[in-house]
């Protein structure tokens, strides 16, 4: 049993609280709140007075009282805590949240937890109106899976900053025997290893995923679920694959995005050979210097947007990307029926609608839309360009 003293030292460990808004956190709450239908999403951290939000979306604060917090009551225990009408909980209904604005009524919450078991808070999702059949299975699945994903960002920012400050420190010797450039060169490199190093633990753990969720697919005997986990881990297996190829691109900061797409699409196009009758997909793509690290995003998106295409439409599938003035534009269309003039991405039920207008939303300022001039399928994706950050005094050296 855990003390709160030793959460508390832990929580502090990650360096997490009063940090600026990471987009990767963002990404999370987005498609919990897509996913679960809810309009309230949030990673709460639990301070020692306070709820501290790491990212949130429709509430508008990052931070409450920790009195008023729900999520206090969350980590008392593992897994999933549901409250399907706050008003009907004696835990809840004096809650000022519940009481007043914003009138809460819905709460579900998985436990962020670390590898020791000590709760640091939750991601949860709220709603103004009760739920009396509380999260589906997906939902809570869903839910649960987030809350696994922002503790492993936590450790990679957490491992991250040791290396960091374990560098800093032979640095400071180095620039005692060596030029600036040198130095600054060298910590360059170690930087890249590491993000090497981080594509391939990441690709690990989820063809660990993948091979659990094939596992409960063939152990269920609802031939609904078991479809449902096998497109999980499909998709697990997309994002899989994503990291490989940035692993076995070595130590880049950047990648260019015409050869990265062409790995993936070639990987789609060796995946679906059996089922795609003939049907290519085609690519062309500008070449531009990307982020690695927001790479995988990118990606997924493509993916996503190819499987809907393949899976729905006809004919050849063809794929552009194109940036200019700080904006990226990807297109992703094929042969088939125009879709229906009531249909929006924004209002879909399909979890891959969901996972792209979620990736798209938030710090990169995107959007999906759908251009009708064409007749037939064609889904446009804008973003914004990640900047390129510059080392302090220092142009890092050309490729």
């Amino acid at each position: 049993m855990w003390n709160e003293a030793d959460r508390l030292a832990a929580l502090r460990d990650y360096d997490i609280l009063d940090t600026s808004s990471e987009a990767v956190f963002g990404d999370f709450v987005q498609i919990a709140a897509q996913v679960c239908e809810a309009p309230i999403a949030v990673v709460n951290l639990l301070d020692e007075a306070r709820q501290w939000f790491a990212a949130e979306v429709g509430l508008g604060v990052r931070e409450t009282s920790l009195d008023v917090s729900i999520c206090a009551h969350a980590i008392l225990r593992p897994g999933v805590l549901v409250v399907p009408d706050l008003t009907q909980d004696r835990r809840f209904d004096c809650n000022p949240l519940v009481t007043g604005g914003p009138k809460l009524r819905f709460y579900a919450g998985a436990v962020l937890e670390t590898a020791e078991g000590l709760p640091l808070g939750t991601m949860c999702v709220l709603d103004s109106k009760p739920r009396p059949a509380g999260l589906t299975d997906r939902e809570a699945f869903t839910l649960e899976a987030l809350a696994r994903q922002v503790m492993a960002q936590l450790e990679l920012r957490r491992t991250l900053r040791q290396r960091t400050d374990a560098w800093a420190a032979k640095d400071t010797l180095v620039r005692e025997m060596d030029a600036l450039l040198v130095e600054k060169g060298a910590a360059l490199v170690e930087k890249d290893l590491l993000v090497q190093e981080v594509h391939h633990r990441v690709k690990n753990s989820l063809a660990t995923v993948q091979a659990l969720l094939l596992l409960q697919a063939k152990a269920t005997a609802h031939p609904d679920v078991a479809r449902q986990l096998q497109e999980g881990a499909g998709r697990v297996h997309t994002f899989g694959a994503m990291h490989e190829h940035l692993y076995r691109a070595g130590v880049a900061s950047y990648v260019d995005v015409s050869a990265y797409l062409r790995s993936l699409i070639d990987d789609q196009q060796a995946a679906f050979a059996s089922t795609l009758d003939g049907r290519l997909i085609t690519l062309d793509a500008e070449s531009a210097q990307w982020p690695s690290s927001d790479a995988p995003m990118l990606g997924l998106i493509v993916v996503e947007l190819v499987t809907n295409a393949l899976k729905y439409g006809k004919g050849t599938v063809g794929v552009t990307f194109r940036h200019a003035d700080g904006r990226a534009v990807l297109t992703v269309e094929d042969e088939g029926d125009e879709l229906p003039v009531d249909f929006e991405p924004s209002h879909s039920k399909g979890l891959g609608m969901r996972v792209v207008t979620g990736l798209l939303l938030g710090p990169r300022h995107g959007r999906l839309d759908i251009d009708r001039s064409q007749g037939h399928t064609r889904f446009v994706a804008s973003l914004q360009v990640p900047p390129r950050p510059e080392m302090a005094g220092f142009t890092s050296p050309g490729r």
